[in-house]
């Protein structure tokens, strides 16, 4: 959405200026009420810290990141120089604003509030989505045909906000399985990639996610930041949120750029869908947990972790690498089994926060972090290959 975007051609092949543009400001001003959803979304598991609530949370949290891959999709080759795009993303902001606000009480009392505001989210995308296809024929026969599934799953959320549980789930539920299908039903003909544009977008939105976790840390030691086991208790935290950073930054940004360039037409297209749109959502997924699990960590270093707070804890660690395994593999064909190794020791230290104070379970992820991101440094792995997508 910068002003410099060129407009791409209707080629399945993006030009070399569309392949080639960066992450504009409005994109990162539109990502800030994103940061804001994501940490609404550890609000809404940790005010009720059940399996019930874990679910809200999972289904918050794909109706947020659905919303964002809808824009990112969007805006990844498309020219919103214009007064009219620019006020109808503002509003879209605004909305989904609204909607973020509303989220921890969206199985609630504001369940009509979210509703609606995630509706508004959805139909201005559709609006933004039909000026950007004029005279596209291509594109815009591929964009028609997925507006069914934009506005389906929306719209069974707002008719979820006049039943009860579990009703009102099950039409979640339905919403996202809706939302999450149609790129795969409808297919992706006419669809375009920014290779550049997209690998940048989405590490982005995973620093947003790291840092909704470094917030955590600081609300979980805020009223006992004198204790030395609670400042402790922060370093190891944010150790861990680094070994996160390193797994994911360390060495694939400038292979997965590769690797993007190295496919075209649609095989592009279904290789960014499947390594972005579908399988980032677990990697964020699994921060998300872990930001609710380090919160009551650092906030109870002395004592032992209720059995959900140690699974979103390490479970969220070992959630974001066996993540890491599945989109290294779906973009490079490579089996990082460090990674694989790093996820299983991650899960194993789920028992020990349950039985030990949880400063011990920090230093055991500590620990997990430091030796894979010691053995990457260590062996320097290549990053590929960059040969066909299949």
């Amino acid at each position: 959405m910068s002003e410099e975007r060129a407009t791409p051609s209707s080629d399945e092949q993006a030009p070399d200026e569309v392949q080639n543009q960066s992450v504009g400001t409005l994109e990162l001003f539109f990502d800030l009420v994103f940061v804001y959803a994501m940490a609404q979304v550890t609000v809404l598991i940790r005010a009720d810290i059940s399996w019930v609530g874990f679910g809200h949370g999972l289904l918050g949290l794909a109706a947020v990141w659905w919303a964002w891959v809808c824009y990112a999709w969007l805006t990844n080759t498309s020219a919103h120089a214009g007064p009219l795009p620019r006020v109808l993303i503002f509003l879209a902001m605004a909305a989904m604003l609204v909607a973020a606000v509303a989220l921890p009480q969206a199985f609630g009392a504001r369940a009509l509030v979210f509703g609606l505001a995630f509706l508004a989210v959805r139909l201005i995308h559709v609006v933004l989505l039909v000026l950007d296809v004029r005279g596209e024929a291509a594109v815009g026969a591929a964009a028609l045909r997925l507006v069914p599934t934009l506005l389906t799953g929306p719209t069974l959320v707002v008719a979820a906000a006049f039943l009860e549980s579990p009703v009102r789930e099950l039409l979640w539920m339905a919403a996202a399985v809706i939302d999450f299908s149609g790129p795969l039903l409808v297919g992706t003909d006419g669809w375009r990639v920014a290779p550049s544009y997209f690998v940048e977008r989405h590490g982005l939105v995973v620093i947003i996610a790291l840092g909704e976790a470094i917030v955590e840390v600081g609300a979980g030691a805020e009223q006992n930041l004198a204790r030395p086991g609670v400042l402790v208790g922060v370093v190891l935290a944010v150790l861990i949120a680094a070994g996160l950073w390193w797994s994911y930054f360390g060495y694939i940004r400038a292979g997965a750029e590769r690797r993007l360039r190295g496919t075209e037409g649609q095989d592009r297209v279904r290789l960014a869908r499947d390594s972005y749109s579908y399988l980032h959502l677990p990697l964020v997924a699994g921060v998300v947990f872990f930001a609710l699990g380090v919160h009551e960590a650092v906030a109870g270093v002395d004592g032992p972790l209720q059995l959900l707070p140690a699974l979103a804890l390490a479970g969220g660690v070992a959630l974001f690498f066996a993540a890491d395994v599945g989109y290294r593999w779906r973009d490079h064909h490579q089996l990082a089994t460090d990674r694989v190794l790093a996820a299983l020791a991650a899960a194993a230290v789920i028992p020990l926060g349950m039985f030990a104070p949880a400063l011990a379970a920090l230093a055991a992820l500590t620990a997990v972090c430091v030796v894979q991101t010691g053995w990457e440094l260590w062996r320097r792995p290549e990053i590929g290959p960059v040969g066909s997508s299949h």
